[in-house]
């Protein structure tokens, strides 16, 4: 697949300034755990970055996540994925927004096997993660 067609699929990818490489940023309204720990007072999600500053700023850039979201679901987002971030030495899953559910895992692990020269990088707030360690992939390391 070329990468032009990719992007096309993907709806395009973030670059931060905190990671090498690209991102790929999801609503944080979305969030499935994060929803609930906004509102306990003091949690880790209570202050969300990516619900205030240039994400809430700039109405493109939460209609760009929107848009992320929606494109999982096409048949070709593994491979679209694969074929960009081959390229990149570094990659880091959810600049904002995180898992969705087992299905996104299984998706992210096949693109983490599919693009084996590329570290992975995945911060993630969903305890149900941990009960799926023993299938990650080597070159896929998460922050819980």
């Amino acid at each position: 697949m070329k990468v032009k067609e990719a992007i096309k699929i993907t709806e395009g990818f973030t670059r931060t300034s905190k990671m090498p490489g690209l991102s790929y940023s999801l609503p944080a309204w979305e969030c499935k755990t994060g929803s609930k720990l906004r509102k306990v007072k003091g949690s880790v999600c209570a202050s969300c970055y990516a619900l205030k500053g240039n994400y809430t700023r700039y109405p493109a850039i939460k209609a760009a996540q929107y848009r992320r979201l929606e494109a999982m679901k096409h048949p070709a987002w593994v491979t679209a994925m694969a074929a960009v971030i081959k390229r990149q030495k570094w990659f880091r899953w959810h600049d904002a927004g995180d898992v969705q559910d087992q299905q996104h895992l299984q998706k992210i692990f096949e693109i983490c096997r599919l693009t084996p020269e590329t570290n992975h990088w995945l911060p993630t707030r969903e305890a149900w993660i941990k009960d799926h360690l023993a299938s990650k992939p080597d070159n896929l390391q998460w922050l819980l």
